[in-house]
């Protein structure tokens, strides 16, 4: 017995000197965790260097184990007062989520499109608020609610969805009054994450931007123990600077059917039925990275469908209108969220309905179909095709009465696996579809096969770089080079502003009217042009097209702009009044609009000139229009890239500013003024041209016979500095006073004429004279030589001036047209 004593002591006293060692040797480690726990980005980053350096295979435990990701917990290394904070972007197949603690902030049933955020108290840490904003129609609302968010309060924000062109440089500015900065760099096809607070310095928040496909995961997750607050708070006074913002009226949009094809925007109630566990299945899902799915498509006529997604039913009898033909659902592939349901007769009512509706479902959604009784009889070509484009190997076999279900993927190029197809025999119903699984939420998960007819195919995520455009380069067939595949995938986003100081430039908060015609080659080219201008902000871009080509409203949306129909009577001109009557209602507090019509490419320093002339068109009551084309800007009379000119009377063509005042009073309310295009009849006023085009219009071989398209035109490839001459009335007069009197040389109109002018042009030395006065007795000598030098003109614009300008000689020599008597007003 002593002996056994002994022992158990012996035994005892080792496992306390292995105890006491142990505590030695992990006591200055635990120190210096808990000396470093106020910086959770040291932490997280120590961490990962850490458990990579064990076992080299935390990215691949992180891939293998979505749920650690998205768990929250209480972490007892999170000291009092600290808190756990545990935020991830959004990636290739799971929503962004963000923790406190065990607290979810983010939760899946909510999450929506655009900036999920959260405010919490900045002593506390309790949750005081919690919303969604879907910011791809206005920001407005972010900036209201961002501005009123109290001082020292804790923000956490994350995007869900290719949202960062839809973001302004304003909101972006906001953002840094709660310590962001890395948000300047967010661009297209990336999600961004903050944990801010309202009053630290720029910088001192914890932000993080990932790319949608990048499988770093270190660059999605970040989390740490913060103490709040967490840096030193100041009282910031939240305000945009720069001149006012005008944002579109979002009721205004869907009032004039702007959301039509966007079943998000749309909001459609979806009614749940009973909740069913596991949708009927003995085993669950796991809700990370999958959905629990049921279809039934009933047994005779007499029957109903059943659907059941993610343990909720969507189609039974009574419910969400389930009945025959084909009953759909689209689902957010991310979350699982239902968004949309509809049912479509397409046994007796035609497909134009279906169409419009998978058409509306946007790149990546997935949608799960039905049948019941009969869905063939008037189910279209048109839709059989989308079907196939979205996965079906199956729909070119749907018959009569017979049984369906499929579940597809706008954009996936690749035949789905989640498809099944029973054939009647005879004129009986086939037998009824029974199926119950586990949906995959990641596309890379689906192990369709490829489809290898298809150029846009692709069969894992890692292919597909740019899904939108290329589901659009599928779907139309006009755009060569765009959908080339060199192109195929390159990202669609504004030029980046470079030079930071013109970050508030007024230019970039004037509304942009894009008056499309029926081309939408020509559209695509505008657009094109529009995005290479530095600094552009997509917010203010309204594109507004014909009701019968709707691929010009998928060109808008794929270039991240707002798209509106217009009803017209088929002429062009009717088309750009109604277009600048929903342009001003839709930004009611704008001043201005720049207009854009069809078949315009714009220079690279489209933007640039206008703002450099804003401020003086806007300042002068006098000036109705600024235009970035010069009407003789031809090859050999084109003005240079410095010059603005001062013409009174001009007709707005190509693109152009126009102020509010002169649409209201004299457009609007005069509706007999602008029956025909070539010939508004305008209020007087002096209008702003350009020297040099800003703009390329591009014109089939009928519209040549015109007389501003019959010769080469020239327009501007570089930024100038404008000269201050133009800003006004009195400057520019000054100035022709003055270059008048420099001017040596001048010679009557008729004898020009009679020489011709070509040979006069020839004889021109351009080395010794910079400038010549023509001059004029009468009226119609302006006419004269305008003619002689096949120059554009017309009766208002020779009646209503008395000096004009244009260039020879490669903009070498400048000719001014001058009444004999020289004296200026």
């Amino acid at each position: 017995m002593l002996k056994l004593n002994r022992r158990f002591l012996l035994w005892f006293a080792l496992l306390v000197t292995g105890f006491l060692i142990f505590r030695f040797l992990t006591f200055d480690s635990e120190n210096e965790n808990n000396r470093n726990s106020k910086n959770p980005v040291r932490i997280q980053e120590k961490s990962i260097k850490e458990r990579v350096k064990i076992d080299g295979s935390l990215l691949e435990d992180v891939q293998e184990d979505p749920q650690v990701d998205t768990k929250c917990y209480y972490d007892n290394q999170c000291a009092l007062p600290q808190m756990l904070f545990r935020v991830r972007t959004e990636t290739d197949n799971l929503p962004p989520f963000a923790c406190l603690n065990d607290i979810k902030l983010f939760d899946t049933d909510s999450i929506g499109r655009g900036i999920n955020v959260a405010i919490l108290n900045g002593t506390t840490g309790d949750i005081l608020e919690r919303s969604t904003f879907d910011v791809t129609a206005s920001d407005e609302k972010l900036m209201t609610w961002l501005m009123r968010i109290p001082h020292a309060a804790i923000l956490v924000a994350a995007s869900f969805g290719d949202v960062a062109e839809h973001v302004s440089r304003q909101s972006r500015q906001l953002l840094e009054g709660f310590g962001a900065k890395k948000i300047d760099n967010w661009r297209v096809g990336s999600a961004y994450a903050i944990i801010g607070q309202r009053g630290i310095q720029k910088g001192e928040a914890h932000e993080t931007i990932s790319k949608f496909l990048d499988e770093n995961e270190s660059q999605k997750l970040f989390e740490g123990c913060f103490e709040l607050p967490i840096a030193e708070t100041r009282e910031v006074e939240l305000k945009i600077d720069g001149p006012p913002v005008h944002r579109a009226d979002e009721t205004k949009l869907a009032e004039l059917g702007a959301f039509e094809a966007d079943l998000l925007q749309k909001k459609e109630t979806v009614e749940y039925g009973e909740k069913w566990k596991n949708c009927g299945m003995t085993k669950g899902c796991n809700e990370d990275d999958s959905i629990a799915v049921h279809f039934f498509s009933g047994e005779h006529k007499d029957d109903h469908p059943k659907m059941c997604v993610g343990e909720r039913l969507l189609f039974d009898k009574d419910l969400n209108n389930a009945g025959r033909g084909l009953n759909l659902a689209m689902l957010e592939p991310k979350t699982g969220k239902v968004t949309a349901v509809a049912h479509f007769d397409t046994y007796e009512d035609e497909s134009n309905g279906l169409v419009e509706w998978l058409d509306a479902i946007p790149t990546g959604y997935i949608v799960a179909v039905v049948s019941f009784d009969e869905a063939s009889n008037q189910l279209s070509d048109m839709a059989r095709r989308i079907f196939y484009e979205m996965g079906s190997s199956m729909i070119d076999r749907l018959k009569f009465r017979a049984s369906w279900y499929f579940v597809g993927q706008k954009g996936i190029g690749a035949y789905t696996p989640f498809e099944d197809l029973n054939i009647p025999q005879g004129n009986n119903w086939a037998n009824p579809i029974h199926a119950s699984f586990c949906l995959p939420k990641s596309l890379h998960k689906w192990a369709g096969r490829k489809d290898t007819s298809s150029q846009m195919s692709s069969s894992s995520v890692g292919d597909v770089r740019n899904l939108p455009k290329r589901h659009f380069c599928a779907k139309y067939d006009r755009h060569e080079e765009f959908c080339s595949g060199s192109n195929i995938d390159s990202p669609i986003m504004p030029r980046h502003l470079h030079d930071e100081q013109r970050a508030n430039d007024a230019i970039f908060n004037v509304p942009i009217l894009v008056a499309s015609g029926l081309a939408p080659d020509s559209l695509r080219m505008t657009l094109e042009s529009l995005l290479n201008q530095e600094g552009l902000n997509t917010q203010m871009v309204l594109v507004t097209y014909d009701k019968e080509y709707s691929e010009n409203a998928d060109l808008a949306a794929l270039f991240h702009v707002k798209s509106v129909a217009i009803h017209s009577n088929g002429s062009y001109n009717a088309h750009l009044l109604l277009s600048l009557s929903n342009a001003f209602s839709i930004f009611p507090d704008a001043s201005s609009v720049m207009v854009i019509e069809e078949d315009v490419k714009l220079s690279p320093d489209y933007l640039h000139y206008l703002s450099s002339i804003y401020e003086s068109y806007k300042a002068d009551s006098t000036v109705d229009l600024a235009l970035a084309f010069n009407s003789n800007g031809f090859s050999d009379t084109s003005g240079d890239g410095q010059t603005v000119y001062r013409i009174k009377n001009h007709l707005p063509m190509g693109s152009y500013l126009m102020k509010r005042d002169l649409y209201e009073k004299h457009i609007r309310l005069r509706e007999f003024c602008c029956t025909e295009r070539d010939n508004w009849d305008l209020r007087d006023s002096t209008v702003l041209v350009p020297g040099l085009s800003r703009i390329e219009i591009h014109v089939d071989e009928l519209e040549k016979q015109n007389l501003l398209f019959r010769r080469n035109r020239t327009q501007s490839q570089q930024d100038y500095l404008i000269n201050s001459e133009f800003e006004t009335s009195e400057e520019y007069s000054t100035y022709l006073n003055q270059i008048i009197q420099n001017t040596k040389k001048s010679m009557p109109i008729s004898d020009v004429i009679s020489m011709g002018c070509e040979k006069w042009t020839q004889k021109l030395a351009p080395k010794i004279q910079k400038s010549i006065l023509l001059t004029y007795s009468k009226n119609s000598e302006i006419q004269s030589i305008f003619e002689c030098f096949k120059m554009y003109w017309t009766p208002k614009i020779l009646r209503n001036n008395r000096v004009f300008r244009f260039s020879l000689q490669n903009q070498s020599i400048e000719v001014l047209i001058v009444p004999e008597n020289l004296k200026i007003d």
